[in-house]
């Protein structure tokens, strides 16, 4: 899909509702989390800009990851998910929207975590830098409910 997500309803610069700087200090902490993230892997183009979607701080960030010019068209985007669950980023193609983003989020979580319980072998799910055992895959299986149940409805 080459055409780009529509931002405008993102929360930006002086519009986010954060009430103290205890809160803006995490926002902070998730935007830089999201940033090491994204430098630890090797773009071309390079990233050019990550807009922050949604957040609930310190749980979780949503950032839509922009590219430089230079690539292919329907390359230009990915989500970024970090915060209290292990990072990811993925294509926005089949995600248009911050809770559809969270919705494919929660099922990439829970692809690798239900594979983890029944001892799949986990070559085609995401490749999260976790030990695939018991207590991490139910850990994260809670994380995703969380999201399900209380994030993407504010999203």
């Amino acid at each position: 899909m080459s055409a780009r997500i529509d931002t405008s309803r993102f929360p930006a610069g002086k519009d986010l509702d954060y009430e103290g700087e205890e809160e803006r200090r995490r926002l902070a902490a998730l935007t830089d989390e999201a940033w090491s993230f994204v430098r630890g892997w090797r773009w071309d183009p390079p990233v050019a800009e990550l807009v922050l979607a949604f957040a609930v701080a310190p749980i979780l960030g949503l950032f839509l990851m922009r590219f430089a010019p230079g690539g292919r068209p329907e390359d230009a985007e990915r989500w970024v998910v970090v915060g209290d669950l292990p990072a990811m980023h993925f294509e926005t193609d089949e995600a248009r929207t911050p809770a559809r983003a969270l919705e494919l989020c929660c099922a990439i979580a829970q692809d690798w975590a239900n594979g983890v319980l029944a001892g799949r072998d986990l070559s085609d799910s995401y490749p999260f830098p976790i030990d695939p055992t018991r207590a991490n895959a139910e850990r994260l299986l809670d994380r995703v409910e969380f999201i399900r149940e209380n994030l993407i409805p504010l999203a």
